[in-house]
């Protein structure tokens, strides 16, 4: 007999199913991640290691949902990405436009005093869409890539006393991936071959998250949260040709970061994270001809002022080094994923007793790298912007 666990198991793989099909490409800001997780974060440059604001925060650091009211919050974000490339031969100019929307959110219950369970939806992905095929080679597809990733993360936060939490959670991703018009040198001089087409394949897996949050005062906070390699299943047809160095399997990398949160003033909060992400250490990424993305340390700066008991204002900034170098340049057409830096803004109204609502805004301005080596003669250039909204109410 199914149990209401199972059920409600099955209830939230079939959300992020659906959720992954509305969806009709992906994003990409921190390599396939976005800035940040939960509006009012991703606001203040995505910083949240030490500073849960709602019941998304599990993404950011399972301790936080100890911290957070029992709520909902349902949120969106829309990105809107621009890329080109200048791309091996002279002249050969590609661009690529998109907007694509994803939904967001969380629901935190206070089981007791030192007991939180909840549960947190996160999408990430990357990709491109040209249009047109990458090279003149005869009967080439327009060239085009999209991976997008569900995040399901059902979360137990424990506080083992009222400034101290520890949390615990799986992480239950569904990934979908696409690649098609993937140019590769032919197995004769000079020669060019288009990889088969293996259209729209999923993989499931299974990683845990924790994190522990410390209020060492009532104005200062420290969190340090982790995330272990997330193992996927393999991608139907790509373990032959795209994927065969990693045998199809596009894991999600594990990651670690540490964060403080501080209110000098009453009306003031000033946050900072640093943290990595080691997709160098993926076995797609060890691959030689391949995308040969390296890890990624992101730092993130943010502050928010309480106009007054309705209204709260965000902004911050983030920076990261590039997972990709100009070596790699030819190799990432379809995952222009090269944004380093972000500026954001935000909002958030308080609508009635225990309701927000909060909008936010991220600019990643342009930038372009000059592939050099095996990639001379190959640009890309990037330019992103997202626009996030979040509901959340008390229950």
């Amino acid at each position: 007999m199914e149990t209401d666990a199972n059920r409600r198991a099955s209830l939230a793989t079939a959300l992020a199913l659906v959720a992954l099909g509305l969806i009709p490409s992906a994003w990409a800001v921190n390599g396939a991640q976005p800035g940040g997780y939960g509006t009012g974060n991703a606001s203040m440059g995505g910083t949240s290691i030490a500073l849960p604001l709602d019941a998304e925060a599990a993404a950011n650091n399972p301790a936080g949902m100890a911290f957070v009211p029992t709520s909902v919050v349902q949120s969106a974000q829309v990105f809107k990405g621009n890329s080109s490339s200048q791309y091996v031969i002279p002249g050969n100019e590609l661009r690529n436009s998109m907007v694509n929307a994803a939904p967001e959110g969380g629901a935190n219950w206070q089981v007791s005093p030192a007991w939180d369970v909840g549960l947190s939806l996160a999408f990430a992905g990357a990709g491109a869409n040209y249009r047109q095929s990458a090279l003149p080679v005869p009967g080439a597809l327009n060239a085009k890539a999209s991976l997008m990733v569900a995040e399901l993360i059902p979360t137990v936060a424990w506080k083992p006393r009222a400034d101290l939490a520890i949390g615990v959670g799986l992480n239950t991703a569904i990934e979908r991936f696409e690649a098609q018009g993937v140019i590769v040198p032919a197995p004769v001089a000079g020669g060019l071959l288009q990889l088969p087409a293996h259209g729209k394949q999923s993989a499931e897996g299974v990683g845990v998250r924790a994190g522990v949050l410390w209020k060492a005062t009532p104005e200062f906070s420290i969190g340090t949260s982790l995330k272990s390699k997330t193992h996927m299943s393999r991608l139907s047809g790509y373990q032959d040709d795209l994927l065969a160095f990693s045998d199809g399997h596009l894991d999600i990398p594990s990651q670690y970061g540490v964060g403080v949160a501080w209110q000098p003033l009453t009306r003031l909060t000033l946050a900072a994270d640093w943290m990595r992400i080691d997709w160098g250490d993926l076995s797609v990424m060890k691959d030689p001809n391949g995308f040969r993305w390296r890890n990624q340390p992101v730092w993130r700066l943010g502050a928010a002022w309480a106009i007054d008991d309705t209204w709260t204002v965000r902004g911050g900034y983030s920076r990261s080094h590039s997972q990709i170098d100009s070596a790699s340049a030819a190799q990432n057409l379809l995952v222009p994923s090269i944004n380093d830096q972000a500026l954001s803004a935000g909002a958030s109204w308080r609508v009635g007793t225990g309701a927000d609502l909060s909008f936010g805004y991220e600019f990643d301005p342009r930038r372009t790298l000059q592939g050099t080596g095996a990639s001379t003669g190959t640009s890309l250039t990037s330019r992103v912007q997202l626009l996030l909204v979040s509901y959340q109410f008390g229950f």
